[in-house]
């Protein structure tokens, strides 16, 4: 039901699906997939993607590369982007991929070090700096929404577990942080709430997704 033409659409590895892939496409849209475990055939194509190309050292590879350095706070950290455009032996139900790509981030804080690599699959053929920025900003739209979730609904302690109850829930939460957000009143995403709770016009106006006139 969305309207997706010349939208990028990014999905953490919960929503990995070759259906949801399709359905972006279909809609005109480009995806950005997290690639894990719960898709083992593909996680295991494009590890060997990645490792057909250091065996070769990129050679006839088309491949772009980021490296991104920051310091703050006692933190440094180090991150790298490895694209490789028109991936070979991917399991061939997954529409329109035009690259995988490899975050690398590296991390010391306070004398610990810590590394991680994440995979991903994508249909837009962008460059390494590109999608590098895109990923980290689909994360960072992830832990904002997390913190207001929390925040102002008490996401986190809640205990509501029983059939779909809990899924519903959280579908309702994320639905209504977004309207509330939307909307541009003053005021935190909990006061709002309380508002919308307290005065039906405002909740009208929210409901809507419009301020009145």
């Amino acid at each position: 039901m969305l309207a997706l033409e010349g939208a990028l659409v990014t999905i953490d590895a919960a929503g990995c699906q070759k259906e949801i892939a399709r359905q972006v496409r279909d809609r005109g849209g480009d995806y950005l997939l997290a690639v894990k475990g719960n898709q083992p055939s593909l996680q295991e194509a494009v590890l060997g993607v990645f490792d057909r190309a250091c065996e070769a050292d990129f050679a006839g590879f088309e491949h772009d590369g980021h490296e991104q350095v920051e310091n703050g706070h006692g933190r440094h950290e180090e991150r790298y982007a490895t694209v490789i455009y028109d991936p070979e032996g991917l399991p061939p139900e997954w529409p329109d991929v035009s690259a995988v790509v490899l975050v690398g981030r590296e991390r010391s804080l306070k004398g610990s070090n810590t590394s991680t690599a994440h995979y991903y699959i994508t249909s837009l053929r962008g460059t390494a700096a590109e999608l590098g920025r895109l990923i980290r900003r689909h994360w960072s739209v992830e832990n904002e929404l997390h913190w207001v979730l929390d925040m102002a609904f008490g996401e986190d302690s809640n205990r509501t577990a029983l059939g779909d109850a809990g899924a519903n829930l959280g579908l309702i939460r994320r639905v209504a942080a977004s309207l509330l957000q939307q909307d541009p009143g003053k005021g935190s995403i909990k006061a709002k709430r309380l508002s919308a709770a307290l005065d039906e016009s405002y909740l009208l106006r929210v409901l809507q997704g419009f301020p009145t006139n």
